[in-house]
């Protein structure tokens, strides 16, 4: 049986006799699409403060319950949005580079506090190093466990993450580049934080205070959860143990493929949901990563594409049994 990792891609023709290099040359990134899923994320923030000033006028007693539901919901979203940066890291955002980093820094780097460039050099490393002890991401090293769940929630974990992608940030783009990155990424990150301090305090002074907290456990809690925790999904293996220290043992490589379903869709925004395929040919968007499924679907990578076939859920129930 072919596989994704022992195939050419020059060998791959479907049924038709089309090869696969021509059909993907054929596979413009869709602009519309992938702006109009970022208006939809930003939609359903507001939304969620919408629905937490609604909450605090009427239903005040229920603070609780809006407070951890609806940051719960920012977090959510924030983490999907978050994934437009990967798309953004491959050039996908606008037809023009230079278009595409200042558009991903201004909607996306803003928001969640990281530049474009500073991702696209720890996100290519990933690429080269998946699976190894010096990949570059590296939340699926840990199981799912109760550490690891409260120290995502208290940011223990961020502040792991921030500094261990500071030294790679040296390792793979050399010194002194290196700086200049790490430089540009704080510079955003201070000026995010800074927005992020103007809307709580707004909420605040008109009296809307659930809304404020709400945004705070979404942003310092609940996003860092979600994003390290859908990594774990993606690529850790279902034979890993929680007794392995994988900064020091090879963990080995892992791609799944999660479908379309809401969950999938939101929670793998930004062709996340189709990540073995994002892995095995980068260079296409995520618009058309479902053409590049159906394509395959007709070539001798049928088998093993619908082998890779799970969700998120039973990704998770797997990973919690061992």
């Amino acid at each position: 049986m072919d596989t994704f990792e022992t195939i050419d891609k020059a060998t791959i023709v479907n049924s038709k006799g089309v090869k696969y290099l021509d059909f993907r040359d054929t596979l413009s990134p869709r602009y519309a699409v992938v702006w109009s899923d970022i208006a939809i994320g930003y939609l359903a923030l507001l939304a969620v403060l919408a629905g937490a000033v609604y909450m605090q006028m009427f239903f005040n007693p229920w603070f609780a319950v809006t407070i951890a539901i609806g940051g719960l919901c920012i977090g959510y979203i924030v983490s999907a949005l978050h994934l437009f940066i990967h798309e953004a890291s491959h050039y996908h955002l606008a037809p023009a580079r230079r278009q595409n980093d200042i558009l991903s820094n201004i909607f996306l780097g803003l928001l969640v506090g990281m530049d474009v460039e500073f991702y696209r050099t720890v996100h290519f490393a990933h690429h080269r190093l998946l699976g190894t002890a010096t990949d570059t991401e590296r939340s699926y090293f840990d199981a799912i466990s109760w550490r690891y769940i409260i120290e995502s929630l208290t940011g223990i974990r961020v502040l792991r993450v921030i500094l261990h992608r500071n030294e790679n940030i040296k390792k793979n783009a050399g010194s002194q580049p290196g700086l200049r990155i790490i430089r540009q990424n704080n510079t955003i990150f201070a000026i995010a934080a800074i927005l992020h301090l103007a809307l709580v305090s707004s909420l605040l002074a008109v009296g809307y205070w659930q809304a404020a907290l709400v945004w705070i456990v979404g942003m310092g809690a609940a996003f860092p959860l979600f994003a390290t925790f859908r990594q774990i999904l993606e690529h850790r293996s279902e034979q890993a143990l929680a007794s392995v220290d994988y900064s020091r043992v090879d963990h080995g490589v892992v791609h799944r493929m999660f479908g379309e379903g809401p969950v999938a869709s939101t929670l793998g925004a930004a062709g996340f949901n189709r990540h073995l395929l994002h892995h095995w040919d980068p260079q296409v968007s995520y618009t058309r990563l479902r053409d590049v499924e159906a394509f395959l679907r007709d070539t001798t990578l049928r088998e093993d594409q619908e082998s890779r076939q799970t969700t998120y859920f039973k990704t998770f129930a797997a990973l919690i049994r061992k």
